[in-house]
């Protein structure tokens, strides 16, 4: 959720003052070691932090209850278009072709894909380690920018002293949602970043602390870099029927009505789209399939804890009306049956119905009202709707996180004041100004003396 993004924000900046007295460059790191002492003393931030784990970890559940519902949402929503008796074909390896919605109509494209979509690559130089700290262990944060305009993204990355080699820097950028790794190859050890498909993802990495991190990750496009370009950031072109089109990522919806295409590789093909009673069996099998994983998926699910458990009850109960309403003789009479809460297909008790009456079948299946895949569709797609029980515990669970990230703030900003008064104490008590050590008589005390 969006109060989860940025929630450990980084501590008050240090004023430039502290570093002109005795301490130097100790009071930086003698700061952050107080400010998180304080943090670790403070009870309530331990409960914060455990009642955010719960909240997100139950908000995940619910995610994933929510994701094998689209799966299913996906074949059934397609039948309940009126494209039961429809199929798309690719005669290309590199092409290949679904039906996406009932808007298509039969007849034959012709595709000719001149590049695929690509996500830019960036790589550190190759070192000796992927576990060799890197730099002096200073709190650093790494930006990782992309995207241009209202679709710019911007990820904050803070590495630690304890996070601070290949290896770990990686962790971190996998923990925020990048795709990072560390490579192998003769020369050494690389951190690898890749960004997100299109040419206007293109990356810029922003580095604020450690000097050597800032030497080894910077990045600029065209400027003095740490980090170089493997991969560029690229659209795919094709065209459809002699029409270009460009698109940010490899799958392709609008180019050709109720067609999604996924490209694998360049060079041509030929989609084609067509009536048939063989689609019929396809695509009932589709929905069948689907719906059984979305059942194992939901099961599964439901015992993770009570809450996903109470909303999983919820959403089956709503399936199982929408079958109830099926004419179960009728249901039979397809090949079709129920059997503990899955879907069984008898394909040649299908087939033999679709030969009868290939017409009589697909208007059980979907005629825009009360055929299966209409009524199933519209049973899932209930579940998302304002008000489902989905909907609100997922809006419950993060009020409940905005409230915690707001408490936690401000233990962190109480923390981060009295961190600093102590550095500016300590900064002070060489000289006799500070009202704390001024007092104290022979040389100024070391930054361990202070802390101890």
């Amino acid at each position: 959720p969006p109060v989860a993004v940025g929630i450990l924000s980084s501590m008050t900046t240090i004023p430039s003052s502290l570093f002109t007295s005795q301490a130097g460059a100790q009071v930086s790191d003698l700061y952050a070691t107080a400010a998180k002492s304080l943090m670790n003393q403070n009870p309530a931030l331990k409960t914060i932090d455990a009642q955010w784990r719960r909240d997100e970890a139950r908000l995940s559940n619910l995610g994933k209850i929510a994701q094998a519902l689209d799966g299913f949402a996906a074949s059934a929503g397609k039948v309940a278009a009126g494209a039961l008796d429809m199929a798309a074909t690719s005669s290309g390896k590199g092409v290949s072709a679904r039906l996406a919605s009932g808007t298509a109509a039969p007849g034959v494209h012709s595709i000719d894909v001149a590049q695929l979509a690509q996500a830019q690559q960036l790589a550190t130089r190759a070192l000796p380690g992927k576990d060799t700290p890197l730099g002096a262990g200073g709190t650093t944060l790494i930006r990782i920018e992309s995207g241009q305009g209202s679709n710019a993204l911007a990820t904050t990355v803070k590495i630690g002293s304890g996070d601070n080699t290949l290896e770990g820097i990686a962790a971190a950028m996998r923990e925020a949602g990048l795709d990072a790794k560390v490579v192998q190859d003769g020369k050494g050890y690389t951190l690898s970043l890749s960004g997100k498909p299109g040419a206007a993802n293109g990356m810029r990495v922003q580095v604020a602390g450690d000097p050597a991190l800032q030497a080894l990750l910077g990045y600029e496009p065209g400027g003095s870099s740490g980090m170089r370009q493997q991969l560029a950031a690229q659209d795919a072109r094709l065209t459809v029927d002699g029409k270009s089109i460009t698109s940010s990522t490899n799958n392709v919806d609008a180019a050709i009505p109720g067609v999604a295409l996924a490209l694998t590789a360049t060079g041509k093909a030929d989609v084609t789209v067509t009536r048939s009673n063989d689609a019929i069996t396809r695509n009932v099998r589709g929905v069948v399939e689907t719906f059984n994983v979305m059942h194992a998926s939901l099961a599964e699910l439901g015992g993770k804890d009570g809450d996903a458990g109470a909303a999983v009850q919820q959403v089956q109960g709503q399936i199982g009306k929408a079958l109830d309403k099926v004419d179960a003789a009728k249901l039979a009479d397809m090949g079709l049956s129920i059997n503990g809460g899955k879907l069984q297909l008898d394909e040649t008790k299908l087939k033999a119905a679709i030969a009868a009456d290939p017409e009589g079948v697909a208007k059980f299946f979907s005629n825009g009202t009360d055929g299966v895949a209409d009524r199933l569709s519209s049973a899932v797609a209930g579940q998302f709707a304002s008000g489902s029980a989905l909907y609100k515990q997922a809006d419950a669970l993060e009020k409940d996180m905005e409230t915690l990230a707001a408490q936690r703030s401000q233990i962190t900003e109480t923390a981060s004041r009295q961190a600093m008064l102590l550095m500016q104490q300590y900064s002070a008590a060489g000289s006799g100004a500070s009202s704390l050590f001024g007092m104290l008589q022979g040389p100024p005390m070391s930054a361990f003396d202070f802390m101890a």
